[in-house]
């Protein structure tokens, strides 16, 4: 008397599972840095003198404690820190520039000293603190 119903096999919708991978592939876009970063290796100290290669090329700057720079004895400014250090490193890129900081010297003379020798084209840079330069 009743006939049982056909039952209809639904299909499953994708556009719901669609949507979510393009709302993912959107945050993973924009939340990615596309970016090249530079960087600039630092050398630390050696333990001894007797670890220091003896070949070594270096360019000094001296951060004063009283608030001068000297590059490589020599009193500088610092507006004119990169144009010294440029002419102090010349066409020798392969230079090791070392940034002796004085006890009482400021930190933005060390980032000013850092920055100008990314600006000349040191390929290495390091730092040491020292408690008195020789003047």
């Amino acid at each position: 008397m009743f006939e049982e119903p056909v039952r209809r096999r639904g299909m499953a919708s994708l556009t719901p599972l669609i949507d979510v991978v393009f709302l993912l592939l959107i945050f993973f876009m924009l939340t990615t840095s596309f970016l090249q970063t530079q960087s600039l290796s630092v050398v630390t100290p050696a333990p001894s003198a007797d670890d220091l290669p003896k070949d070594a090329r270096v360019v000094e700057i001296w951060l004063l404690g009283n608030g001068t720079l000297a590059i490589d004895g020599k009193p500088v400014e610092r507006a004119t820190l990169t144009e010294a250090l440029n002419a102090a490193i010349g066409e020798r890129k392969d230079l090791t520039v070392t940034i002796l900081a004085e006890k009482g010297s400021r930190t933005q003379a060390l980032v000013a000293a850092v920055e100008a020798a990314r600006q000349s084209g040191a390929k290495s840079v390091g730092t040491a603190r020292v408690e008195t330069i020789a003047r």
